[in-house]
Order: C-alpha cells, then sequence, then structure tokens
C-alpha cells in the first residue's frame, strides 16, 4: 500500500524528532531506527548514509547543505511529499511476533521492498515542468529523499512501514536550473508503485521464508496461515475509524479520510522493543493464538521463476490488454515494455501506436 501526502512546512518536525534526538534511543532499543538517504539527487548535494536533522532541513528547504542558500529561483511552497508505505497487517505480525532471525528478515524484506518502488517512482514520475504555464514537462538528475521505517501504529498495535519523504526542489537536466518537482507524476504512478511494493514484499518473503500468500486482491495480499480475526485484532486503528463511519451512517472515501482524523491520536514516544513485543505478545496468549502460529507459516513455498513467455501472449495478445480497447496509458505500457526487454525484445511498430 502507498499513500502520498503534501508535507507542510515545518511538518518535517515529526522525522526529525528521530534524527536529532532520537537516534540514541533507537540504539537502546527505544526510538525508530534513523533515516536512510535515498535517489540519485544525493549526488547532487553531497549526501550519503544516515539522514541528520541539519541535511533534512536544508534538503527540504530547497537550499545548499553548505552554504544555506536557495537553490531554486522561487521557493516552493510545498517543502517535500511524504511516500508512506505499509506492509500487510499479517507481515507486520510476523515481523512483531516471530523470532529474531525471522524478524531480521522480514524488516530486511520490507526495506528492500520500498527502495524497488522507490526506484520505480524515480525513473518514470521524476519530473519537472518549465515554460508558460509548465506546460514542458522536463527530465531531472534524481529525486532526494530521506527514508524512516516506523514500527507501530498510533495505537501502538505492530504496523512495519516507511516514510519516503521527497524533496519538492530537483535540477533539470538540461539547463542545469533547480525547479520544483511535478507531483502529478507522483499521484499517477503512485497506485502503480504500491502494487510493485507489495508484489516485491511477497517475493521477498517468500524467497527468505517461504511463506505462502492468501489470493492477491488490489494489489495486497495477507501471508497464508494468519488468521483474519487475529489481523483484525492488533488492527486497533481501522477498527476505530469504521466504528465512527458507523456512528456518522457514512461511507465514503471522504468520509473515510473525516473518520480518520477525527479518531487520530497523537503518536506518543513508545517503549524499548522488547518491551513492546512482551506486550503484543501477551496480547495474542490473550486472543488464544498458538505460540508457534507464525513459525508455521514458515517454509511453505519455494521462490518461483515467472514464465515470461506466456505472460506475454497473454498481456499482449488480442485477449490481453487491448481487448476492450485499442490503447493503453503509460503505466500498463511500462509495464509491457519491461516484459519486453526481459525477453530481449524489441517493441514494434505496432506495439508502440498502440500506447498513448
Amino acid at each position: 500500500m502507498l499513500n502520498i501526502g503534501k508535507m507542510a512546512p515545518g511538518s518535517e518536525d515529526y522525522y526529525l524528532h528521530a534524527v536529532a534526538r532520537g537516534v540514541e534511543d533507537y540504539y537502546l532499543g527505544r526510538g525508530e531506527a534513523p533515516g536512510r538517504w535515498l535517489g540519485h539527487g544525493l549526488e547532487l548535494h553531497g549526501l550519503e548514509g544516515k539522514v541528520t536533522a541539519e541535511h533534512l532541513s536544508s534538503v527540504l528547504a530547497g537550499a545548499d547543505i553548505a552554504t544555506g542558500e536557495p537553490l531554486a529561483r522561487r521557493q516552493a511552497s510545498v517543502p517535500g511529499f511524504d511516500l508512506t508505505f505499509r506492509a500487510p497487517k499479517s507481515v507486520s505480525l510476523l515481523w512483531a511476533l516471530g523470532d529474531t532471525d525471522t524478524s531480521a528478515a522480514v524488516q530486511k524484506a520490507h526495506d528492500a521492498a520500498v527502495v524497488a518502488a522507490f526506484d520505480y517512482l524515480e525513473r518514470e514520475a521524476a519530473r519537472t515542468r518549465r515554460g508558460p504555464q509548465g506546460v514542458e514537462q522536463c527530465a531531472v538528475d534524481g529525486l532526494t529523499a530521506a527514508a524512516f521505517r516506523h514500527r507501530t501504529s498510533r495505537a501502538g498495535d505492530p504496523l512495519l512501514h516507511t516514510h519516503v519523504l521527497v524533496a519538492n526542489c530537483v535540477r533539470t537536466s538540461d539547463d542545469g536550473i533547480w525547479r520544483t518537482l511535478d507531483g502529478r507524476a507522483l499521484y499517477q504512478h503512485a497506485r502503480t508503485a504500491g502494487f510493485l511494493y507489495q508484489a516485491h514484499l511477497r517475493h521477498e518473503l517468500t524467497h527468505r521464508l517461504g511463506v505462502a500468500w492468501e489470493p492477491v486482491v488490489n494489489g495486497m495480499a495477507d501471508i497464508a496461515g494468519v488468521d483474519r480475526d487475529w489481523i483484525d485484532a492488533f488492527s486497533k486503528r481501522r477498527t476505530a475509524i469504521v466504528a465512527e463511519l458507523e456512528a456518522r451512517g457514512e461511507s465514503s472515501a471522504r468520509a473515510a479520510q473525516v473518520a480518520t482524523l477525527a479518531t487520530r491520536q497523537a503518536k506518543t514516544d513508545q517503549p524499548d522493543e522488547p518491551t513492546l513485543r512482551q506486550r503484543w505478545r501477551a496480547e495474542a496468549k490473550g486472543l488464544g493464538i498458538p505460540a508457534d502460529a507464525f513459525d508455521r507459516t514458515l517454509h511453505r513455498a519455494e521462490p518461483t521463476v515467472p514464465e515470461l513467455d506466456g505472460l506475454a501472449r497473454e498481456l499482449l495478445g488480442p485477449e490481453g490488454l487491448t481487448r476492450e480497447a485499442s490503447t493503453f496509458t503509460g503505466q500498463l505500457r511500462h509495464t509491457c515494455a519491461t516484459l519486453l526487454n526481459l525477453r530481449g525484445v524489441a517493441p514494434d511498430a505496432s506495439f508502440r501506436m498502440r500506447c498513448i
């Protein structure tokens, strides 16, 4: 799952809490993980490794990290975009209630999936605009982003998720001028990037731990063997939102946003990780979840290699993508082009004409 939100000026303070004074707490087991830099734009700023409060503030302000001078001619009203990647609840439960090695493997799988989805967005959605009314869309030299992995929901349940803060300041490739990011492209590719995150996460977890999966619905799937009642019991935020919607007698997407804000709790400092895990295990025991329940979800499946020729025939044949329409949009075009490249086939003229 991927959600994208515009950052308000000063909202980086929430994340800097883990950077400015939280790093020591992290290494003592109490705080969230320090942020890490992502994107090809890092080279332009001379950044690498862990995020520091000073550098993140400069990047989100669109300033040179050495001099503090603005990089762009005009200050952006939006400092950046918050891309939030959330693991399915069953994955978070495996991370929280599994043994030490299992938890570490889940965390690495999540991190790898976030990087894969971010790399896709950087390739396909990193653009800026120029000219009258910004009519010309231009390529940029990469994105500059800081990723912060968090482990709990606001209700204190296990929730493995990562906030990727993308700076709203990019350098145009052909003229070297710094401009604001064309955020429309991020939103256009958000659904595809979210599906990619989920698919890569499933691949990583099957490869690392041999987990099997329930059927994929809207790009997401839960781990086979994790009972739905367990998922609901550790989803107190969702339960509160659903209750608020029922009390209002509403069900629209807009109403869900209102209910989310109405039930939102302040996120407080969490205890150290051993205390969190002890609390979650006690809660699981109280729910009647067997102590070895999550061990039994492991080593049930083997990674498979997709049969690309068959997939290509299915997608590109007369009963595939063009069955209902003669053309298809950019995201599908990129998917098909990637598939063709994997097969070593260059897209032909007829393929290109069907793409818009």
